[in-house]
């Protein structure tokens, strides 16, 4: 009975440490769905500052839309009410490991018929761990 168990947790670790192996995730592979240096810039801001307010330790350095397009987001009579928007967010953490974590952020619709400058944080997925990459001078 002790050798069975051995040998099943023996391929749990082995089978484990090659899905591990093949899943080192990397930031810099991650294709854009659009750039827009601006809202990549403000979403960065936007991170560190709930971070801040959080007391959470990370530093987010860097962005990429993987959206294709913006989403419009419709009230319950089917008016335009904002758009949102995916972001990968890259971070540091102070004990030197990264990260990256989806984002989602809306702009929301003005009177005037087009979308505020504004752009406003929606929600946060789980933050996986990524290889760190060095620093573009």
């Amino acid at each position: 009975m002790i050798k069975h168990c051995a040998l099943i947790l023996l391929a749990i670790v082995l089978l484990s440490s090659r899905t591990f192996s093949q899943n080192h995730a990397k930031f810099k592979d991650i294709v854009p769905g659009m750039v827009d240096g601006d809202i990549e810039q403000r979403a960065i801001k936007i991170a560190n500052q709930r971070a801040i307010d959080l007391r959470c330790p990370e530093d987010y350095t860097k962005a990429v839309i993987i959206s294709r397009k913006w989403k419009h987001e419709l009230d319950r009579n089917g008016f335009v009410t904002g758009r949102v928007i995916h972001l990968e967010l890259y971070a540091e953490f102070p004990e030197g490991k990264c990260g990256m974590a989806d984002f989602i952020f809306k702009q929301k619709y003005t009177d005037e018929g087009g979308y505020s400058r504004k752009l406003f944080f929606i929600s946060m997925g789980d933050m996986f761990t990524v290889e760190c990459e060095t620093p573009v001078p």
